[in-house]
């Protein structure tokens, strides 16, 4: 079994190896497939199911999205907060114990 030149990436050591299947070189220059997926544990010659790059870079927009949708919704309700302990009698006193409690 070989693979063709393109697939197979530079060596690398544990902090820059791919997350997915990869190709690798043993000692005695023989082509050696480290699998990413259980489809390629199961059989080295099925196709790959490790995700792709633009698979993975699809998962981390949706999460920067949900990151920054949670972000403007704390905006919004720290805005609500402060509106609301303007407009109470005690709301200085409340926003001075809430600094205090938090430690700032």
């Amino acid at each position: 079994m070989t693979a063709p030149a393109a697939v197979q990436p530079a060596l690398g050591d544990a902090n820059t190896l791919p997350s997915g299947c990869y190709w690798s070189t043993d000692p005695d220059d023989g082509l050696l497939l480290i699998p990413g997926c259980m489809a390629r544990v199961q059989d080295p010659d099925a196709d790959c199911t490790c995700a792709t790059l633009a698979a993975r870079l699809a998962r981390v927009e949706e999460e920067l999205r949900e990151e920054r949708e949670k972000a403007a919704y704390a905006r919004r309700w720290y805005a609500a907060v402060a509106e609301a302990l303007d407009a109470h009698p005690a709301g200085r006193e409340i926003r001075t114990d809430a600094h205090r409690r938090a430690g700032r």
